[in-house]
């Protein structure tokens, strides 16, 4: 049987540092709504095979990566060390025919994890595990990065629309580039939006009601709406006005939703519980933008869908109308009648009803 020395390895401390940092870094992406600074990352974690029992698989591997760090005294140790090698190599090998396979796609953080586990695999055996000290170099390395992200992201957060000069409120930003007022106080927005918002989740108060943006390519807005679905308040509660906008390039996949949406009998709460409830089905289309697996996903859920596409494009028109007149950007976005206004993460369920 084979053993790993009981020795500490300079390349192994690398490996194990390379393939911790690559985790957290990934699971903050998914559990923080960051961007990816580089592209496609997103278009990998964001798909079902991004998350297990919805916890991200990064934060699966981190405790395999970790065991590497501990000395290894005992037969029961040495083991163990054994099977996180080979988990993490058949973990590596699996998401990567995943990535380049199955979703076309490719993410530089979790290529580098693939080829760290698996030059791990193959030479911690021989070469001994990695230093103690690791873990907490990494923790120390990570925070910083994250918050720069965070920052980066704050700043470089994509508009849902430029607003016209003529528009009866001016948009004011913070200084970090996150769109809020600058002061808490409801902003005058035409009391003819109203007429275009969606009421998915409920009817809305057109004077207390908070305003929901929202986008179909946006991971957590796709959590946020399907989280509503067992959400005990719905129906017993006013709901938001929600508000679609689509980034650049992707209005076609949206207006395409909205058709599958209009399609179905009921309500408009009925209508947009019945889509969302088979999100999952055609969630990895949209976030990787497969507009031609959407059409066809869309086409064999709801049939008749294509029959409503000219008055989803003309829904959709009238919001991206809409949108000119409410200050912020970014997704999900939440603004309150008094002004104030939550932003990505901070946005949760609860924060929709009154």
């Amino acid at each position: 049987m084979p053993t790993i020395p009981p020795r500490t390895s300079s390349l192994t401390t690398v490996l194990v540092g390379v393939g911790l940092l690559t985790c957290i870094f990934l699971a903050a992406l998914k559990l923080l709504n960051l961007p990816c600074p580089l592209s496609g990352c997103a278009n990998i974690i964001n798909t079902r095979y991004g998350t297990l029992f919805h916890v991200p698989l990064p934060l699966y591997a981190i405790p395999l990566w970790l065991v590497l760090t501990v000395p290894a005294t005992r037969t029961w140790q040495n083991l163990l060390q054994l099977a996180a090698l080979a988990a993490l190599a058949l973990g590596a090998l699996a998401l990567m025919f995943i990535q380049f396979f199955v979703l076309h796609g490719f993410c530089p953080y979790c290529t580098l994890h693939a080829a760290a586990a698996l030059v791990a695999a193959s030479t911690v055996p021989w070469r001994g595990r990695a230093h103690s000290w690791l873990p907490a170099a990494v923790l120390a390395a990570t925070m910083p990065l994250i918050f720069t992200v965070k920052l980066v992201e704050q700043s470089q957060v994509e508009s849902w629309e430029v607003r016209p000069q003529t528009s009866p409120v001016a948009p004011q930003h913070s200084e970090t580039g996150l769109a809020v007022a600058s002061k808490a106080v409801a902003p005058a927005l035409p009391p003819s939006i109203d007429k275009v918002a969606f009421s998915w989740l409920g009817e809305f108060d057109h004077e207390q009601s908070p305003v929901l943006i929202v986008s179909f390519q946006c991971s957590h807005c796709l959590d946020l709406l399907e989280d509503t679905l067992t959400h005990p308040h719905i129906g017993t509660l006013k709901g938001p006005k929600i508000f679609v906008y689509a980034p650049f390039n992707t209005s076609s996949d949206t207006i395409d939703v909205l058709a599958a949406i209009l399609s179905v009998p009921g309500t408009p709460q009925e209508q947009f519980a019945t889509v969302f409830a088979q999100l999952n089905l055609f969630r990895d289309e949209l976030i990787t933008h497969n507009s031609k697996e959407l059409r066809s996903r869309l086409g064999e859920l709801f049939p008749g869908y294509t029959a409503k596409l000219a008055a989803a494009k003309q829904l959709f028109t009238f919001q991206a109308i809409a949108l000119k007149y409410i200050p912020g950007r970014g997704s999900p976005y939440l603004q309150f009648p008094d002004g104030s206004a939550k932003y990505g993460g901070d946005v949760t369920p609860n924060m929709l009803f009154h």
